[in-house]
């Protein structure tokens, strides 16, 4: 009996583990999107407490509140479902995300041209 139990709470445990990785992500994204917890709230429909305990892992998060997250901090939902490694090798996705947001903002072409070319200069040369 006592090994179920066991068993049941190792799960639990694990399965936290994914909701604070996702929390993690969402904080992370609202960061760098430059939203408060109530901002992210009122969108979602809910409290920033609410939003706090999604963020530290201490609550599930519903699908349907996952897919408003997503949209609130423009991002697809795979972003938050993706595979969870330690590969240190990869950009953070919330360098990408803040890149894109800035790439966005920029209104000449010229200068989107440049930035690529640099981008791919400085790629070339650390690979």
């Amino acid at each position: 009996m006592h090994s179920i139990f066991i068993v049941s709470l190792m799960q639990e445990s694990a399965n936290m583990a994914i909701y604070r990785q996702i929390g993690e992500k969402i904080r992370r994204l609202r960061l760098t999107k430059g939203l408060s917890q109530k901002d992210l709230a009122k969108y979602v429909g809910v409290t920033y407490q609410q939003i706090q305990n999604y963020e530290k892992g201490k609550s599930k998060i519903p699908v349907d509140r996952l897919i408003r997250i997503a949209e609130a901090l423009e991002v697809s939902l795979d972003y938050f479902l993706k595979e969870f490694d330690n590969n240190h090798d990869r950009v953070p996705e919330s360098e990408l995300a803040l890149l894109q947001t800035y790439y966005k903002n920029i209104s000449s072409e010229k200068i989107r041209k440049q930035i690529l070319s640099l981008l791919h200069t400085l790629a070339e040369e650390t690979s």
